[in-house]
């Protein structure tokens, strides 16, 4: 067996083992959960952990859940219960399954989802290729992009619903998803760190969900392309997977290094969890984790895996994004716009194996710790209203054009070898600052020179100001500075 193929069994295996031990501990989940159930049910399954105490645990505390809940997550489990019949004679579960029920939650990944669930249970198969097509065609942008709404640039939520537009292809054989899930799958690898971290813009940044269905859909594109270069992105990947796993070889919800061992009492004002959403269940995205990973395994290991190939780090821009490579780091912008976490107006700097600039954004809908002014943007000096509420943008060249009733903001990138340089021009209609956001171990060496991590900052203007803020990864030190001015940062070679 293939190393990737091993990889993927043994995490798989390693998760299902601790579901299967919490469950029979604790006779349920005990934390809150969506669809953990069923995907556990389907997970344990398939790796002979489902025992008949287990099951019956499993069998009650779906059973109980209230599917009358207008937030009920009929499409998860309904597909969580499809993969788990289709392996099983399991005639008790299939009340819980037919007739089809759904939440139709209108986005994206949900709409894919719906459809597959529909597909591969033979149920209204014309109104889900429909509503599939209809969402891709809207959707997908030119540069092959899903969004899961309107101005939102999910990665995580991207790879999933290129994962749904497969398994429909799988179905159909229409070639119309395969290219969709083609141009998909192109577009992620050009986002892919050196050590594999990838999920860094949109909602769910960093999250173990996002990780399981991009890990699926490179093995899935390597089944249909045989390019060795996708093995190269795989194991990167997958390297980045294995670094984030714990002590007891499970993994966190949030790769970031912060969350507790096991992270009961979701506090959104609480930094150990960074990255969460209200919406996030620990034991839904590892169950999930561990269903696809063991879903990709099922791909690799059918595969005559060749010498991979590790693809040439290339310059890419579109719209909405600009990546720069260099020999000694790789540089991400993201235009300023929709969801907070679509933003990287200051470039997100990848040095010596690790980001030394952070992703950007966190829950901005409900209570959080998250607030417009870490989004390394203009403030007015009244009031700290941003620039970015009342304005629009593009990228020219390598500047970022930002026009708003309160000025024009023009933030030029220059990307040197050793060092990147941020020029700001502007016309203020309105007194403003500029708020730039670091990582919390910003050290002043002196009023115009800092350090964090393996980068020396050396500003034109001394701060005005720094204070607190927080992004999915961490605490970071807004700096206030005023408009006009330089940011050069120098890497430690």
């Amino acid at each position: 067996m293939n190393e990737l193929a091993l990889k993927c069994s043994l995490f798989s295996e390693k998760i299902s083992d601790y579901i299967a031990a919490w469950i029979t501990q604790n006779s349920s989940f005990r934390l809150r959960t969506f669809y953990a159930e069923t995907f556990s049910l389907s997970l344990l399954h398939k790796h002979n952990r489902l025992t008949p105490e287990i099951r019956q645990i499993l069998r009650n505390e779906y059973n109980i859940k209230n599917k009358n809940d207008p937030e009920f997550h009929f499409e998860f489990n309904n597909y969580a219960l499809t993969d788990y019949l289709k392996r099983s004679n399991d005639l008790e579960f299939h009340q819980f399954l037919f007739p089809l029920k759904f939440k139709n939650t209108p986005c994206t990944n949900w709409t894919l989802l719906r459809s597959v669930v529909r597909i591969l249970n033979g149920v209204e198969i014309d109104l889900a290729l429909n509503e599939a097509q209809k969402k891709i065609q809207i959707f997908q942008m030119k540069n092959g992009l899903i969004l899961d709404d309107a101005q939102v640039k999910s990665f995580q939520y991207h790879c999933f619903s290129a994962a749904m537009i497969y398994e429909i292809f799988l179905k159909t054989k229409d070639l119309f998803f395969k290219k969709a899930f083609l141009k998909s799958t192109h577009f992620i690898r050009h986002f892919i760190m050196p050590n594999g971290d990838t999920l860094y813009i949109g909602r769910g940044q960093e999250q173990s969900f996002g990780m399981g269905v991009l890990i699926y859909i490179l093995a899935l594109d390597y089944k249909e392309t045989n390019d060795s270069s996708v093995l190269g992105d795989l194991q990167k990947v997958i390297s980045f997977l294995e670094a984030n796993k714990k002590a007891n070889g499970t993994f966190p919800l949030v790769f970031n290094g912060i969350e507790p061992e096991i992270p009961e009492n979701y506090n959104p004002m609480d930094e150990r969890f960074y990255g969460w959403y209200p919406y996030n269940n620990y034991f839904d995205y590892l169950s999930f984790l561990g269903l696809f990973l063991s879903k990709s395994f099922d791909i690799l290991k059918e595969m005559n895996i060749s010498i991979s190939r590790q693809k040439l780090a290339e310059n890419y821009r579109d719209s909405s994004f600009i990546i720069i490579n260099k020999l000694n780091y790789r540089a991400v912008l993201s235009l300023p716009g929709g969801y907070w976490t679509n933003d990287l107006p200051f470039p997100l700097v990848f040095h010596r194996d690790r980001f030394q600039t952070p992703m950007l954004g966190g829950e901005q809908f409900q209570k959080s710790l998250y607030n417009i002014t870490d989004l390394s943007m203009p403030l007015t000096k009244v009031k700290n209203i941003s620039w970015r509420k009342f304005g629009k943008g593009f990228f020219f060249k390598n500047s970022l054009i930002w026009v708003s009733v309160f000025g024009i903001l023009i933030r030029h990138y220059s990307f040197s070898k050793d060092y990147i340089r941020v020029t700001n021009y502007s016309i203020c209609f309105i007194p403003s600052v500029q708020s730039i956001s670091f990582y919390s171990d910003l050290i002043f060496l002196n009023t115009l020179e800092a350090k964090t991590r393996n980068v020396f900052i050396k500003f034109s203007r001394a701060p005005l100001k720094k204070t607190k803020g927080h992004s999915p990864v961490g605490a970071l030190m807004n700096v206030f500075l005023p408009m006009n001015h330089d940011i050069t940062m120098r890497f430690d070679l």
